[in-house]
């Protein structure tokens, strides 16, 4: 039994720094050493594509992003004219209304509807034809 709780306690002294050092973040030094050290060689993979992805802007006011911006505004404006066109214009209370009007439930309905003319059937044969 005495040797068991030695086993015991010399498990629990020998795991104990691990199971401390997996719940704290890594140091500075092991951090710095692999963001300086790169594995993968990445010398102008990208510069093709961060190329392409800059040739259409020119900047200033020529640049696509100038041109659409302007016209975003220019569209946000006519918005906002047509918002304060139905402002100025009011808004129907119920208090305004002089007639009672109801929903109506079939559209293009007919106030005598004409009954519909008896098609003759042609005999068939066999049901079929």
């Amino acid at each position: 039994m005495r040797t068991f709780v030695n086993f015991l306690s010399l498990v629990l002294v020998a795991l104990s720094p691990i199971v401390i050092t997996s719940f704290q973040s890594p140091s500075l030094s092991v951090r710095r050493h692999h963001s300086s050290h790169s594995r993968t060689a990445v010398y102008g993979l990208f510069d093709g594509f961060i190329k392409s992805m800059e040739s259409g802007y020119s900047g200033g006011d020529d640049s696509p992003y100038a041109k659409q911006k302007a016209v975003d505004d220019k569209r946000r404006s006519d918005q906002q004219e047509k918002v304060d066109a139905r402002k100025a214009k009011g808004y129907t209370e119920l208090k305004d209304v002089k007639k009672r009007t109801f929903v109506k439930m079939k559209y293009n309905q007919k106030k005598d509807p004409e009954p519909e003319e008896e098609k003759e059937e042609k005999k068939k044969l066999f049901g079929l034809f």
